[in-house]
């Protein structure tokens, strides 16, 4: 018995017109012979996709640390800069009575060598920069370079630079008057995520 012709064939959409009968028999044979090829590439692609999502899931999880724990160590830092400007205030306070500037000097010389202490100023009521870590602020007006408001802090206060440094205001009082002022800079640490 032999096989009919017409059954070994493809079945054509016998809507399509005689030009595209030849592309749907190329295109069906394209995919049925190619099927584990493009079955392949799909799983592949899927893999890759997969792969760069949780690339950016993590570096976005990174990111969130990493400014989580740089504004906790800016609040700590701030908390322990506060805590120092006090008592270096009562060792500038005895020594402006005395008219000893020579010793305050030294106090900030050995101060200011404290790992990422920037700048340390002692000002008189008026503002003019008595001693000053940075030689050239010396004779010079504090308001000059920071705010006029510092001359009127009563109590420690900690703020946070638009250049990132962190800036401590803490009056110097004697008994009953104001002596002056001291001003900390401190540049704080970055800290980022260690990848492994």
């Amino acid at each position: 018995m032999s096989k009919d012709p017409r059954d070994s064939e493809e079945k054509l959409d016998p809507g399509a017109s005689v030009e595209q009968q030849p592309e749907q028999r190329v295109n069906k044979s394209f995919i049925m012979t190619h099927w584990h090829s493009i079955t392949i590439v799909i799983l592949v692609l899927a893999v890759a996709g997969m792969y760069m999502w949780k690339n950016i899931a993590v570096n976005s999880a990174k990111a969130q640390v990493s400014e989580s724990a740089n504004r906790i160590f800016t609040e700590q830092n701030k908390s322990y800069l506060r805590l120092v400007a006090v008592p270096l205030s009562w060792a500038v306070r005895s020594e402006m009575i005395r008219n000893n500037y020579d010793q305050i000097n030294q106090y900030l010389n050995q101060f200011v060598k404290e790992k990422n202490m920037k700048e340390i100023i002692v000002a008189k009521p008026d503002g003019t920069v008595v001693v000053a870590t940075n030689k050239k602020r010396e004779g010079t007006s504090v308001t000059s370079v920071f705010p006029p408001s510092v001359l009127q802090e009563g109590k420690t206060t900690v703020t946070t630079l638009e250049s990132g440094d962190i800036m401590v205001v803490s009056p110097v009082m004697g008994l009953n008057s104001k002596q002056g002022i001291l001003i900390l800079l401190y540049t704080p640490p970055s800290y980022t995520m260690q990848t492994s």
